[in-house]
């Protein structure tokens, strides 16, 4: 048996085979560690799995408690980051935190050693959860998740480099970094051409009223080069007339617009009358929301 530890707890012997990963106990000093008395392997808890169902005095557990304390620190964990090995977050200039992105920290260190690692970043921008990920044991690793508030960053600076730091005062190789690249892009700006849309038709003596023509406008993002708007329209009013919107979302690059389409379609039973309604186009941007009034005259 190949002895990598020898230990003595209280008037118990401790032993560690290094080509098996086995640990032992023996229930007198015994040097030669051939003839162990109780044995336990593959030490996920802090006495183990015992092998079979032998039963094992109280103060012999206690040794092992006390032995496997002392042993872990004679063993240094190792910090390994990933994956993944760096994070990319593109965010909005001024809009607040990211959606969380997860990443893994195992303990890389020999058989024994317990990793307690401690997660820090180089911004206060740049948040962790949680803050330490403790008690992994050797092959063991623990997730975590990352996000980024952008509520103070700008455009003008981007891309931002930070790191999460990763550090263990036991670990051989402490600290460790997970880079951390954001790109922010300006805000959009939302225009609508036109802002008002009129219809009109004749109220017929009897039955259904005669198709009226379908009208346009366009949505465009006039924010400036590398903006996004992820636009939304919906109905501010509740005038059933209004048939159908299409599209009622989409996603806008800077310069780029996009076509809506209006169709008016009143109940037999509406009256002569002029009638409003307003369409709102809303999403993350300079002014938010922009309006296109509807305006519906029956004669």
């Amino acid at each position: 048996m190949v002895t990598a530890v020898n230990l003595q707890v209280s008037r118990f012997q401790f032993f560690q085979d290094v080509a098996s990963g086995r640990w032992t106990w023996t229930t007198a000093i015994d040097l030669s560690g051939i003839a162990p008395v109780y044995l336990i392997e593959g030490i996920t808890t802090p006495f183990g799995v015992l092998r079979d169902s032998i039963p094992i005095p109280g103060d012999v557990v206690v040794a092992m408690g006390e032995s496997i304390s002392a042993v872990q620190n004679q063993y240094s964990p190792n910090i390994l980051v990933g994956p993944p090995s760096s994070l990319t977050f593109i965010v909005d200039e001024g809009f607040g935190f990211s959606e969380p992105q997860s990443g893994l920290v195992s303990n890389n260190g020999t058989f024994g050693s317990l990793l307690n690692a401690i997660l820090t970043t180089s911004a206060s921008y740049v948040t962790t959860e949680p803050s330490q990920l403790g008690n992994l044991s050797s092959s063991e690793g623990g997730t975590f998740e990352v996000a980024v508030d952008s509520t103070t960053l700008l455009a003008a600076n981007s891309p931002y480099s930070e790191t999460v730091i990763f550090t263990d005062g036991a670990a051989v190789n402490t600290p460790q970094t997970l880079p951390v690249t954001i790109t922010v892009r300006p805000k959009a700006t939302i225009t609508v051409t036109p802002s008002s849309l009129d219809f009109t038709v004749i109220k017929p003596l009897v039955g259904d009223f005669p198709a009226i023509p379908t009208q346009t406008f366009d949505v465009e993002n006039t924010g400036p080069a590398g903006s996004v708007l992820e636009w939304q329209l919906q109905q501010v009013g509740a005038q059933t007339w209004l048939s159908d919107l299409s599209p009622i979302s989409g996603t806008l690059n800077s310069g780029e617009s996009e076509t809506i389409t209006v169709t008016v379609v009143p109940l037999s039973s509406t009256l002569k009358g002029t009638f409003n309604e307003t369409l709102r186009v809303s999403g993350y941007s300079t002014n938010l929301t922009a309006d296109v009034g509807l305006e519906l005259v029956i004669t």
